[in-house]
């Protein structure tokens, strides 16, 4: 990112009462900045904005803030021009791991950041392609499973053409180093440092044994299913297409796109063990660290 910040997006979690009343006072205080302000469509109706609003496909602005939790900050990476603008999210969600501020926090966050003074924490993204058709890229994980609940999927695994192995399971999730932490981890994957650059293929619930493989960044995944022949693939849990032939395969690359986040410090794994590993509370390392 370079150059002064002139224009911000905005952007909010809808169904919040909380979220739409900072939304507002975001809105004004970065008129009094002197800023562009452009504001989400359908919050811009929420919260009564006279100001500029646009859908969030057409938010081109220097700066996006986004308040809300994951599941706000992934709808909007979805659906934001590219190459995306940063993000500054606001977390008013549950664990928020991708936020970077509480709520208290905004304002003196907005003020450093036409100042310079943060960091640019890039996440590549995963670009998924059904029977050739290329949907929109992922930036935590592509989710292959059946058209229909509990239905077990066959499915084998190529890497570059070369075949990994046979999967039987209610699905297959192919997980960016960011997505890691998300719904692979919750499937048993493992979570990827954040200097990595490589993605995870993880199952659920595997009818036989089959372990998480990590991948690294130049390799395109190929997941060839067998049957049933109707299936959904769903990216980062809010877009979906269904796909019905006779053999349906989805291929799965680093794509060119990056999601990039305002960060003021480097501390991935200090928000790892807050909000992911012990959310809540805070742990005795002292303790954990004495030996039995």
């Amino acid at each position: 990112m370079t150059g002064k910040i002139k224009s911000v997006g905005l952007v909010s979690r809808l169904d919040l009462k909380e979220a739409l009343e900072l939304s507002n006072k975001i809105a004004d205080y970065m008129k009094e900045k002197g800023l562009e302000v452009l504001v989400q469509t359908e919050l811009a109706e929420k919260i009564g904005f006279k100001g500029k609003f646009l859908p969030i496909e057409e938010l081109n602005a220097d700066l996006v803030i986004v308040v809300g939790g994951d599941g706000t900050i992934l709808r909007t990476c979805l659906s934001l021009p590219k190459p995306e603008p940063p993000l500054l999210t606001v977390n008013m969600g549950e664990r928020g791991f991708l936020a970077e501020v509480k709520p208290k926090e905004v304002f003196q966050a907005i003020d450093k950041c036409l100042k310079g003074e943060f960091i640019l924490e890039k996440h590549t993204k995963l670009a998924a392609y059904t029977n050739d058709k290329h949907i929109p890229d992922a930036l935590h994980e592509v989710f292959i499973t059946t058209g229909t609940p509990v239905k077990l999927m066959y499915a084998r695994i190529w890497k570059d053409g070369n075949y990994v192995g046979e999967c039987q399971a209610d699905g297959v999730i192919v997980a960016s180093q960011v997505g890691s932490t998300g719904y692979s981890l919750s499937a048993g994957g493992p979570v990827l440092d954040n200097e990595m650059e490589a993605f995870v293929v993880t199952p659920v619930c595997p009818l036989i044994p089959f372990h998480p493989i990590v991948f690294p960044k130049n390799s395109t995944i190929t997941i060839d299913v067998r049957r049933p022949r109707k299936i959904s693939v769903i990216v980062d849990g809010h877009y979906q297409e269904v796909v019905e032939s006779d053999n349906p395969k989805i291929s799965i690359k680093i794509s060119n796109n990056q999601t990039r986040f305002i960060r003021f410090k480097e501390d991935f794994y200090q928000r790892l063990r807050s909000r992911l590993l012990y959310p809540g509370g805070k742990v005795n390392w002292k303790e954990k660290r004495k030996k039995p």
